[in-house]
């Protein structure tokens, strides 16, 4: 799908929430699309009440499906935490309280799912020194992450990245599309929505 459609697709889906529509702009004659999402404050997140610190804001998930109608499934969440299962995705992360499908490191993806490939990517790592800390992990190497991510994408797979900066990445492997500003509500982070499209292996 060209990114107009998916911004289409994304009106069309929440057509009552036109002050969140996205638009595509160029960016040196490259299509991107910008947004901004104001998701509100929800205390009550059903992945937060396993017990485990952190969890998607409210809607998030649902917001950025609806840019990939085409994805049934082929998904990674590769910072799963406190995610439910489904037969949609499979969860990895580095905590074997949190459950996950595949208890592993980002870094070792290449190795864990050989020689499987994924059509969408969810990455929600620590953004912080102090976050990491909070959830018993270590830090993450953005960098690294996003490459060794690169290596279980198809081509023109995507990887969503939700972060507090615009992650480093190889610009061999990827190619940013989307940049969305997050708001969840006061005295919260704004995050920020970078997707990525991986280009030719």
């Amino acid at each position: 799908m060209k990114l107009a459609a998916r911004a289409a697709h994304w009106m069309a889906t929440f057509s009552d929430n036109e002050a969140a529509w996205p638009r595509v702009v160029f960016e040196r004659g490259r299509p991107v699309i910008y947004a901004t999402w104001l998701t509100g404050g929800d205390y009550r997140n059903a992945a937060a009440s396993r017990g485990f610190y952190g969890a998607y804001p409210r809607g998030y998930l649902e917001r950025v499906a609806a840019f990939f109608p085409d994805v049934r499934d082929g998904i990674l969440h590769a910072f799963s935490g406190s995610l439910p299962t489904s037969p949609v995705y499979v969860r990895l992360d580095t905590r074997e309280a949190c459950t996950p499908d595949v208890v592993g490191s980002v870094y070792d993806v290449a190795a864990l799912f050989r020689p499987f490939r994924f059509k969408l990517i969810y990455a929600d790592p620590p953004y912080s020194a102090a976050d990491a800390e909070r959830y018993g992990t270590a830090g993450v190497d953005r960098l690294r992450a996003t490459r060794a991510l690169a290596e279980v994408t198809v081509k023109g797979g995507h990887l969503v990245w939700l972060d507090t900066c615009w992650p480093q990445f190889d610009k061999t492997q990827w190619t940013t599309v989307m940049r969305i500003t997050l708001i969840r509500s006061c005295n919260h982070r704004v995050r920020l929505v970078s997707v990525f499209e991986r280009g030719a292996a």
